[in-house]
């Protein structure tokens, strides 16, 4: 129900930590509402447009928040999200029941700096001796699972991760939402209230997203390992392993 009014909606988690609805038949954008906890980028999200409050018709490229936009030349700024976004490559999951979207992602912040260019003549290419390195940083930077109410477009549940996610969630109708870590543990939460029910470590690290099945009229839940990132560096000892692990829920 948008406005009173029964329409057919497409949702999204972007990486820029806002969530999208729009119309799926037109594409006209409905409602942006942000997810992620830290956000800079921009003001807000026009209601009439769908488009950044700071969005300028006349530049070929935007700028929007001028103080989280390192242009070159520019000293570090700071800018949230993080350069990964909230919610990229993740699979997300959809409880139709209940109206509740489910992503697993990133947050944070990152610092940078707009590093200058030196060419070595108008057609020759880079100088990269006397062009600026460009550095950056994660000052700020964890895991989190969120659960958002589609029709009241609005958070109402997250769960806080030391570790960045990089597998995915899904949902089951038995009211629990799965999601694996890159420090091993396999977590099953409340649906609606992102509680933590159980969780499983396997000793290796978890990129591939939790998939579920039955076989009769037994439900399994299966996780691929493998394939870590390379983020945080605090969890840089961990060694990838390939198995595929599999749980019966009662």
């Amino acid at each position: 129900m948008v406005g009173g009014q029964v329409r057919k909606v497409v949702g999204h988690f972007a990486r820029n930590g806002f969530y999208y609805s729009l119309d799926r038949a037109t594409g006209k954008f409905i409602k942006a509402t942000q997810y992620v906890n830290d956000l800079n980028w921009t003001k807000g999200i026009n209601p009439e447009t769908g488009k950044p409050l700071d969005y300028n018709p006349k530049l070929d490229v935007q700028i929007y928040n001028p103080e989280a936009r390192a242009l070159r030349g520019d000293g570090t700024k700071r800018t949230c999200p993080t350069w990964h976004g909230g919610i990229a490559h993740q699979p997300t999951a959809y409880n139709p029941i209940k109206h509740i979207a489910y992503g697993v992602g990133i947050e944070g912040c990152f610092s940078q700096n707009g590093a200058a260019v030196a060419f070595l003549s108008p057609n020759g290419g880079i100088d990269d001796k006397n062009s600026e390195k460009r550095t950056f940083s994660s000052d700020l930077y964890y895991g989190s699972v969120t659960a958002f109410d589609t029709v009241n477009h609005k958070v109402i549940a997250k769960a806080v991760t030391d570790i960045e996610i990089r597998s995915g969630a899904i949902d089951t109708a038995g009211g629990l939402v799965f999601t694996a870590l890159q420090d091993g543990w396999i977590i099953a939460y409340n649906d609606e209230t992102l509680e933590e029910l159980w969780r499983f470590n396997v000793g290796t690290a978890l990129k591939g997203a939790p998939v579920t099945y039955a076989i009769g009229p037994k439900q399994y839940l299966a996780v691929q390992a493998g394939g870590r990132h390379l983020h945080p560096v605090k969890y840089d000892n961990l060694q990838d392993a390939s198995y595929m692990f599999v749980f019966a829920l009662n």
